[in-house]
């Protein structure tokens, strides 16, 4: 079986700097698959289905197939045949919808779930803020599947399916982001992350734009401070994690609490990293727990607690100001009787 490594040495051969489907294309199999998996019709279709979630792409749909079918029919020429290319569906042969009302795109997510349901998984579906839905699918063994949709589809075999339909978070029975699943989110517009975990390390990539152009690599990071991933995690996991019991959400209110409180208490080391605290529990706020009362309460209080602080601060120096003149006058008045004063002025000049 063929390899993704021996395609992508035969795209990198062509120079694929020498046209934009040619860089799509070599990026796409560099930042996601490994060298070593099986390359696959569906590895095609999923660069094509990435591809047509693009404008610039869906207007240029003719080049970007043809392109690609000359390219793959010229590797296949070259190792005897092995791939076949009969399953693929190039984009020119592809129709995307783009469902207006939100209340269709609920019913067309359903659809399509029920068709990756076992007899005893269920699911279900939720808005987010009406943008896309997302669906919370939960296995028989209680492990959990986490799959966001947005409004693009295409017609395959008469049915309605999502462009995108990889776009998954998988978690065990226990609530924990999987080891042995590869995980893949949209962490920002045309921005797509790619990651494992193990523990609490991250290892993948974010790919942006429509030649897929490497953002980020994460190396067996601390997921904690990748917050490109961690705030779209954290947001998702809103639609089914307790914050009662999320150690980030508890972490952070707990910050919130403590320095606020230490600044209250005059505390000026509590002062040089509440900016920190702040400006953290501001982000959560605006990108993740929307709307959430306590920590909009914290951040509120936080931020008066430190204008109080810098307010009192300002007005003991401006009082220890107004002292220190006072003191020094009778000292400047006794310098000025040293002073011998003129008797008369001397006009000779």
């Amino acid at each position: 079986m063929l390899k993704v490594g021996q395609l992508l040495k035969f795209v990198s051969d062509l120079n694929p700097q020498n046209t934009p489907t040619r860089l799509s294309f070599y990026n796409f199999l560099r930042g996601f698959p490994h060298p070593e998996d099986v390359l696959t019709p569906e590895l095609i279709e999923m660069f094509f289905n990435y591809c047509m979630d693009y404008p610039h792409w869906a207007s240029n749909k003719q080049q970007l197939g043809h392109e690609v079918q000359f390219l793959l029919e010229n590797f296949n020429s070259f190792y005897q045949q092995k791939f076949d290319l009969s399953p693929i569906r190039f984009p020119q042969n592809m129709q995307l919808i783009e469902i207006e009302h939100f209340s269709d795109l609920v019913d067309a997510v359903s659809s399509y779930i029920k068709t990756l349901c076992g007899e005893n998984d269920k699911f279900r579906i939720l808005p987010d803020q009406n943008k896309r839905a997302i669906a919370i699918l939960l296995r028989e063994d209680k492990s959990l599947e986490v799959r966001s949709f947005d409004r693009k589809f295409t017609i395959r075999n008469g049915q309605l399916e999502p462009l995108r339909n990889d776009l998954v978070l998988y978690y065990s029975s226990e609530l924990e982001l999987s080891n042995h699943h590869t995980h893949k989110i949209e962490v920002a517009p045309y921005i797509t992350a790619q990651f494992r975990v193990v523990g609490d390390k991250v290892t993948g990539s974010l790919l942006r734009g429509y030649v897929f152009q490497k953002l980020q690599e994460m190396k067996n990071e601390p997921l904690q401070e990748q917050t490109r991933v961690l705030f779209p995690i954290k947001r998702l996991e809103q639609f089914f994690v307790d914050r009662r019991t999320d150690p980030y959400y508890q972490d952070l209110v707990s910050q919130l609490e403590r320095t606020c409180s230490l600044i209250q208490q005059g505390d000026s080391e509590a002062l040089k990293w509440s900016s920190i605290v702040l400006n953290k529990a501001e982000t959560a706020v605006d990108n993740v727990f929307l709307g959430d009362k306590l920590m909009t309460l914290l951040v509120r209080d936080l931020r008066h607690a430190i204008g109080e602080y810098s307010r009192k601060n300002l007005s003991s120096s401006a009082l220890s100001g107004d002292i220190l003149t006072t003191q020094h006058l009778p000292e400047a008045d006794e310098e000025c009787l040293k002073i011998t004063p003129l008797k008369e002025f001397d006009l000779t000049n």
